[in-house]
């Protein structure tokens, strides 16, 4: 089984994730010090709440050195919808809040005009080969439940899902950091194989 150490924010849905890495091969660890985080060989960020209060969250943990000494390291990161959305340089809900800055781009809210909150099932389309997609680059169904999108350059952007023509950010990634503005661990069979992907990423080199 490999081993992913999963951020301890104190947010959201911390057993559902744990018990989907089980299924997908993992071992999960909680982790709530940075120095666990910043030596791991896989990390995960998952989290439900809003922005500001995710940052306050990881700016008390030391998140932004943490993950920036595991990305060093050659260490797989994911980030799971707000675990995601934090990895930015800022984001506009609960007034601008800083970001990680660990990715170029905003978080901002999903335009008038469409349903809000985005709750639900939707394909997603991929739009450039992912370490975290189906060869083929085969349709992905997933479920969200989110305010916020992110915008994310293209360059970054690996999937995206259409709602109801407002474009949204489903995966982004940049050499082992990665986010997913869904939820894998409420995704059925195709959230568990993409986990299953990212746990089978090659392990960050020793700290």
């Amino acid at each position: 089984m490999n081993r992913v150490t999963v951020v301890d924010l104190g947010l959201g849905n911390l057993g559902s994730v744990q018990k989907a890495i089980v299924r997908a091969g993992g071992e999960p660890v909680l982790a709530t010090h940075a120095e666990e985080i910043a030596r791991a060989e896989r990390v995960i960020v998952p989290g439900v709440a809003a922005f500001g209060l995710g940052m306050e969250r990881a700016s008390a943990l030391g998140l932004r050195d943490a993950l920036r000494a595991a990305l060093a390291r050659g260490a797989p990161v994911l980030g799971i919808c707000l675990g995601m959305q934090i990895l930015f340089e800022e984001g506009e809900e609960d007034g601008i809040r800083k970001g990680l800055a660990l990715l170029p781009g905003r978080v901002t809210r999903i335009p008038d005009g469409v349903q809000v909150p985005h709750i639900g099932w939707q394909k997603l389309a991929w739009t450039s080969d992912s370490a975290l997609g189906q060869p083929g680059r085969k349709p992905l169904w997933a479920y969200f439940a989110n305010s916020y999108r992110c915008e994310a350059p293209g360059e970054l952007t690996q999937a995206i899902a259409d709602h109801s023509g407002v474009p949204i950010a489903a995966v982004v990634g940049r050499e082992t950091l990665f986010g997913v503005q869904f939820h894998p661990e409420k995704s059925a069979k195709g959230g568990e194989d993409l986990l299953a992907r990212f746990l089978r990423l090659p392990a960050g080199a020793r700290a």
